[in-house]
């Protein structure tokens, strides 16, 4: 019998359950065969990858995963067996039932706790808990809202947090490197990779005020409120949505949006210094119309005019004199024809300022000033 036929008839007999059979002789010819045995694989010399590996490592401990619970006296109980809401309520007393559990991210952008995220998340929450990626977990407060851009403030109590690193300036463009952080469909942190597709989109219907950084990188349920960093890993974004046309009922592909970190900033510091988020406010509906739809309105030259839709009662407008149907073509002089820049504008204005006006009713100019009052929370 060849040393082959041995060998294989060595393996046969132990699968079989009498290896036992084989003397110690037998064992040292395996042993001695193993020895000289010469793997066919080749090995390269150990080497760190080129991915981005460290620059996530930056932010992952700033990235939170957050769950808004609500609380129903006449909810499902089921509910309670919900792995997101037991994992808060373990060796604790359950005497609520929960209606509902929402879940989404949330980027700590302080020492102090403070954390943003997307109101949306927390809208309806009756307690926020916040889960760290070091495994720590806590209870947060709300801070102060701000539906209009669907960003929330939040805070916890907790110690050695550390805070997303935040540019002074962003110098984002399109084409840049981008990566997505956040809890997608609650199954924990994960990161994408996508790119800049486009800056300040609007109009888009999502919020009130929209400027988002449109980036291809998989903008999922439950990223919300995470965080978007480019290549330094810096936080240059909010993660927000992934765009869905109403139109067709459709989910867009590679269409994920970001609130900048410009923005986030200003509503931050408006909440922390106010205690809420304070805009100028007109008091009207409006809506964009063509150069041609506009008529005779096309001696100013300009693309798009802004059309008076609506006006409330006792706003800034109606006490201004403006009227649905006008067209508006210039605030303090300058063109509008820009309908988030003049959004934009009002709302930057401190209330009792006032603001010079220049409109078209049926073709005759005339110019009006108005007092901006306090934007409602409602409008």
């Amino acid at each position: 019998m060849s040393k082959t036929a041995k060998y294989l008839g060595f393996f046969i007999l132990l699968g079989a359950g009498t290896g036992l059979a084989l003397g110690w002789a037998g064992l040292g010819q395996i042993t001695r065969w193993f020895e000289g045995f010469t793997s066919p694989i080749t090995y390269s010399p150990s080497q760190t990858s080129a991915g981005y590996a460290d620059t996530v490592a930056k932010i992952l401990p700033s990235v939170v995963r957050i769950y808004g619970i609500r609380i129903d006296q006449d909810a499902n109980p089921k509910l309670l067996q919900d792995p997101h809401y037991q994992q808060f309520t373990v060796g604790q007393p359950i005497t609520e039932q929960v209606a509902g559990i929402s879940f989404g991210s949330g980027v700590i952008i302080s020492q102090t706790g403070h954390i943003l995220t997307n109101h949306h998340i927390i809208a309806h929450a009756d307690r926020i808990e916040a889960d760290l990626y070091d495994g720590r977990k806590a209870q947060a407060t709300i801070i102060g809202i701000d539906p209009a851009t669907d960003l929330a403030l939040l805070q916890i109590d907790l110690p050695a947090l550390q805070p997303a690193l935040i540019p002074a300036q962003i110098n984002s463009r399109p084409g840049d490197i981008v990566l997505a952080i956040g809890n997608p469909h609650g199954l924990g942190t994960s990161v994408s990779m996508g790119i800049i597709s486009a800056m300040e989109r609007n109009q888009l219907g999502l919020n009130t005020y929209e400027n988002f950084i449109q980036v291809d990188a998989p903008i999922n349920q439950g990223n919300s409120g995470g965080a978007l960093i480019n290549t330094a890993g810096q936080l240059i974004g909010i993660n927000s949505a992934h765009y869905y046309n109403t139109s067709t009922s459709t989910r867009s592909q590679g269409l994920g949006l970001a609130i900048p970190i410009s923005t986030a900033k200003q509503i931050v510091n408006s909440i922390i210094r106010d205690g809420k988020v304070i805009r100028g406010w007109l008091g009207v509906t409006s809506e964009l119309i063509s150069q041609q739809a506009a008529g005779a309105l096309q001696q100013y030259g300009q693309d798009e005019k802004i059309l008076i839709t609506g006006v409330y009662i006792g706003s800034p407008a109606h006490k201004a004199g403006l009227q649905q149907g006008d067209i508006i073509t210039q605030f303090d002089g300058q063109s509008a024809d820009n309908a988030r820049a003049a959004l934009d504008y009002i709302a930057d204005l401190k209330p009792g300022s006032k603001l010079s006006i220049t409109y078209q009713r049926k073709g005759q100019e005339a110019t009006t000033t108005a007092t901006i009052g306090v934007r409602p929370p409602s409008q």
